[in-house]
């Protein structure tokens, strides 16, 4: 028999995820400014990774955000709920509200850890804002006229040009083994939101050389640590349970990682992205660069996050708050991660078609 209430909630749910997806849509085609050139770089040599502070992972004491803030506007772009404010030294801030805030704070410190550049993230469980409006996406966070819960910091430093977007799979870094490293550390962390519009470059000046960089980043990863899966699909974020019950990684095939993660629109989400056809191809492409990490590559970057003790693991995820038990429960399933990583058999295949 034909449910007619049931097929009015599918059409629903897809109206929904279609906006979704429009929204997902607008950032793959915002514009992004002209760069100055700049030394292409995506990776730095951590050094002692048992020494690196993921207290504060990018930022540092001096730098956190100092109160009072003062709202500024209401970004309606995005997921996430999302408004700017300025604190006590002017320095704006772009403060990110929902599930994201606590992941996205962890997972920059640990992509930090490694050697690779991310966006400075801190985190308050309650923070005041003065001149707060009544929010248009993230009111349920409010508590009273000023108080807000759960809000990741991320400042907009003027040293730091961000600017045009990057390639997976067209950079100069394609087959190097400290990018495929970045690319397995957005498998370990579960990151689903690999989009082309959250990879940026950047443009700054190294503070030992004085040289120009053009750095390659992933930012907004805050889609991560639970479960991998594609628009209309059960991916989740921030979910104890469902990062636990990843399998990460599959095997190993002719000299190549196989890990658990596709990202390909299911039920409404396909009928969604129909209507856009160069989304579903940039999924596949997705799939495909995290799928092209060599055997040796993946296990060099998980003998670097070997290096990580358990109080280091903690200290990220206390920065973003988490309490005794869901924090203890992370920090275990990324050390399985891990030690998936370093246990990995075999080597890469070699021209003439053979491991060796």
């Amino acid at each position: 028999m034909f449910d007619l209430n049931g097929s009015r909630r599918s059409l629903v749910f897809a109206i929904v995820l279609l906006a979704s997806f429009s929204s997902l849509a607008y950032g793959q085609q915002k514009q992004s400014e002209t760069l100055p050139a700049g030394k292409p770089v995506t990776w730095r040599d951590p050094g002692d990774i048992a020494k690196r502070d993921l207290r504060f992972g990018p930022g540092s004491a001096e730098l956190a955000p100092l109160t009072p803030f003062t709202f500024v506007e209401e970004v309606k772009t995005g997921v996430s709920p999302k408004f700017k404010v300025k604190d006590a030294r002017g320095v704006v801030w772009s403060v990110k509200l929902g599930e994201e805030a606590q992941a996205e704070t962890v997972a920059t410190r640990l992509v930090w850890a490694m050697g690779y550049f991310a966006d400075e993230a801190y985190y308050f469980d309650r923070v005041e804002v003065s001149n707060l409006p009544r929010l248009t996406r993230g009111q349920n966070f409010v508590e009273g006229t000023n108080i807000v819960r759960g809000a990741r910091f991320e400042p907009k430093r003027k040293d730091v040009q961000r600017g045009a977007t990057w390639d997976w799979l067209e950079n100069p870094f394609v087959g190097q083994r400290e990018f495929n490293g970045l690319k397995v550390m957005m498998v370990l962390l579960a990151n689903y939101d690999t989009r082309l519009d959250n990879n940026q470059i950047y443009t700054a000046k190294n503070a030992e050389t004085g040289e120009l960089e053009a750095r390659y980043v992933v930012n907004d990863i805050g889609a991560t640590f639970g479960r991998v899966g594609g628009l209309g699909g059960k991916r989740v974020k921030n979910s104890l349970e469902d990062f636990r019950a990843g399998k990460f990684v599959v095997g190993v095939e002719n000299g190549m990682v196989n890990f658990d993660y596709s990202t390909k629109p299911k039920g409404a989400g396909a009928f969604a992205s129909f209507f856009n056809p160069g989304y579903g191809k940039r999924q596949a492409n997705k799939e495909k660069a995290m799928r092209s990490v060599p055997v040796d590559d993946a296990r060099w970057i998980g003998s670097m996050l070997a290096r990580l003790s358990d109080d280091q693991l903690r200290d990220a995820f206390r920065a973003a708050n988490y309490d005794q038990t869901t924090m203890e429960g992370f920090v275990a399933a990324l050390r399985g991660r891990i030690n998936q990583l370093t246990q990995l058999q075999g080597t890469t295949q070699v021209a003439a078609g053979k491991t060796n």
